[in-house]
């Protein structure tokens, strides 16, 4: 493991892409836990309110990014994307420094966070180009290492976020985040070098061709099954607090102390997860994770006491680090010559899961408690492993397929 993670650092770039993903993960996790009391508190909105900013402004940016996603792979300058898109979030965030309306703020954030909406998939796209000119082949094992990254400051970011607005207020949360968007945007600037074009050869051009996802099924399959889970994992996230103290009789300690555990794991998962990868198809990991990932709603449903939902916090983090880590790699070894594309891929599963997960996991507690919700995520769990099973369709069947359609 030692040699591999040498190995990465010496790869042109890779540590800047390793802070620049850290530092993201801070930016939105110094906020994003205490947004809902702000727009409560500050700007007097009611939950639900609250809860329609956070779909448009989730939703915005998904079209934006698939758009540009098609592009950069045929010649857009990615350093340059990167940079600007990170310069786009800083003035999101700067909205809620200036803007103290709530209509006036939901349409300034859905039109910046829409075109700051690549900065992760591009800058997850080229760290994978970056990889690829170094003639490695150990792409999982530097999607584990870069996503752990950003756990690492999605661990950190909360706890600095505390600190802020105990002395600073919700005005030090919200420049903070302006000033580690920008930092990131130099740190890009100044340490990724835009790399070479690649050789044109007759196979390259034809897989640059844009790929109609719905004309895909290799493609479409995992961008399902992504999507599902993601679903199922933040119906979860949504109610396990409320669960814990309103089913279980736990206390906010309770509830941070569970965060807290499986943050913790995540990291050392996905690192193994990365070693793992050299051994295992993603495609079977991602089995692995989906199975033990239905093993915790299953510990969830029948759980009866705090420990248990501790003890199940292992099963979870191991399911997050697949999904996490191994999902980008999945998607991006389909597609390995349109990295952006891909990358884009997968981080809109991930925006298309919490907003329906965010929709389902309120509906479902609503109507039928927060134990019974977890039936929803089983059920999404296993329709994603029904997925997997299905047969495969190889590239060239594909484009005979959308040949003979045309």
């Amino acid at each position: 493991m030692l040699k591999r993670t040498r190995n990465l650092f010496l790869i042109p770039g890779y540590p800047a892409f390793l802070s620049c993903m850290m530092l993201q993960g801070m930016a939105i996790s110094i906020s994003s836990p205490f947004l809902a009391v702000y727009f409560t508190t500050k700007l007097g909105v009611s939950a639900g309110t609250f809860g329609i900013f956070t779909a448009v402004t989730i939703i915005s940016g998904v079209w934006l990014s698939m758009w540009i996603a098609q592009r950069s792979d045929s010649g857009l300058n990615r350093k340059k994307l990167m940079v600007t898109a990170m310069f786009f979030n800083a003035l999101a965030f700067a909205g809620y420094l200036l803007i103290h309306e709530f209509y006036g703020l939901l349409l300034y954030m859905a039109v910046f966070t829409a075109l700051g909406a690549p900065a992760m998939p591009q800058l997850f796209a080229s760290a994978r180009e970056a990889v690829n000119a170094s003639k490695s082949a150990d792409h999982a094992f530097a999607n584990s290492t870069l996503r752990s990254m950003f756990s690492l400051g999605f661990i950190a970011g909360p706890l600095a976020g505390s600190a802020l607005i105990h002395y600073f207020g919700f005005p030090g949360i919200f420049m903070s985040t302006v000033l580690i968007f920008l930092m990131t945007a130099l740190l890009i600037m100044i340490f990724v070098k835009a790399p070479a074009a690649p050789p044109q050869t007759a196979g390259s051009k034809q897989q640059k061709q844009p790929v109609r996802l719905l004309q895909s099924p290799r493609v479409l399959i995992p961008f399902l099954v992504l999507t599902l889970l993601y679903s199922g994992h933040w119906i979860n996230n949504l109610n396990i607090s409320l669960f814990i103290t309103d089913t279980l009789g736990g206390d906010t300690q309770n509830v941070a102390s569970v965060s807290s555990i499986c943050a913790l794991l995540e990291i050392p998962l996905m690192l193994v997860l990365g070693l793992l990868s050299a051994k295992y198809s993603a495609r079977l990991l991602m089995v692995w994770g989906i199975t033990l990932g239905a093993a915790y709603y299953i510990v969830v449903l029948f759980s009866t006491s705090l420990w248990q939902i501790l003890a199940g916090q292992v099963l979870l983090a191991f399911f997050v680090a697949v999904i996490s880590a191994i999902g980008i790699s999945y998607i991006q070894d389909l597609l390995p010559d349109l990295p952006g594309y891909a990358s884009t891929l997968y981080t809109n599963s991930t925006t298309i899961g919490r907003l329906f997960g965010s929709l389902a996991g309120g509906a479902a507690a609503q109507w039928f408690g927060y134990r019974n919700a977890y039936w929803v995520c089983l059920l999404l769990g296993m329709v994603s492993l029904a997925l997997l099973a299905l047969p495969r369709h190889s590239a060239a069947e594909e484009v005979t397929h959308s040949t003979s359609i045309t």
